[in-house]
Order: C-alpha cells, then structure tokens, then sequence
C-alpha cells in the first residue's frame, strides 16, 4: 500500500509502478507512429553527420571531413581486406619464406646489407649524441622437466 501526498489511498506499489510504465511506453508508442519521419532523420543525420579520421566529432571543423557513413564503410572495407591479405600471406607463407631466404642468400643482398649495417654503425659512431652499441649472445634455456 502507497501513502500519497499524506493521503492513504490503499494503492499498490506495483500496481503504481505498472501503471507508470504503461503511461511512458504508450507515449513512445505514439511518437513511433511517425516511425518513417524518425528513420528518415536518423539516417540524414548519419548521412550529414561530418566525423574526423577517428570517427569522432572534433571540435575543429575542418579535422570533420567525412560522413560518419563514409567512415563506417572505410573501416568496414579496411577491415576485410586485412583479413583477405592475411589469409594470402597466410596461404603462401611457404612460398614467400623460400623466396626471401634465396634473396638474402644471394651475394649482392649481403653485401648491401653488410654496408648498410656499417654505414649505419659509422653514421651512428660520429654522431654526437654519444651512440651506445650493444652486441650480445644468450644461450636459450632448455626447460628440465
């Protein structure tokens, strides 16, 4: 039972509560009636909506230079061809290993790489901001149990 406003009205708090419920649900019920109208605005809001490369509404608009339509299927389609490249890197890792080794392997490669490495160390050495250079060799552990 509910005391409202001082008054004992003998209401139940459940009832109270469904009636309320009931109350807020029709008068969403009664906005959908123009359901076309809302879905008309949300999508020309997310058609018109400009976002930054991030996605987000930036507080400088000339960083908002997409649609926020225009982002979601960048990233969409991004995101499927990562996973078709994967796969095909995936499928042909074999084949791609076999071909770097036989690269590496050849002379003129290791002789490139070589004098990189010493330009490298050279231009690092005669820098001034006193370049630290570490060679080191660890065993790996071979687990006892």
């Amino acid at each position: 039972m509910s005391n409202i406003v001082g008054l004992d009205l003998n209401i139940d708090k459940n009832y109270l509560a469904e009636a309320v419920q009931q109350s807020v649900m029709l008068g969403i019920a009664e906005s959908l009636n123009g359901k076309n109208e809302i879905v008309s605005q949300i999508v020309n809001a997310v058609l018109n909506t400009k976002v930054d490369k991030k996605g987000c509404i930036s507080n400088y608009p000339r960083d908002n230079e997409q649609s926020l339509l225009e982002y979601y299927v960048k990233n969409l389609i991004t995101d499927v061809a990562k996973e078709e490249m994967q796969a095909m890197v995936e499928e042909k890792r074999p084949e791609i290993t076999k071909m770097i080794r036989q690269e590496l392997q050849k002379k003129v490669n290791y002789e490139k790489f070589v004098d990189a490495f010493i330009d490298n160390v050279s231009t690092a050495v005669s820098n001034s901001w006193c370049p630290k250079i570490n060679i080191e060799f660890e065993q790996e552990r071979e687990d006892l149990y």
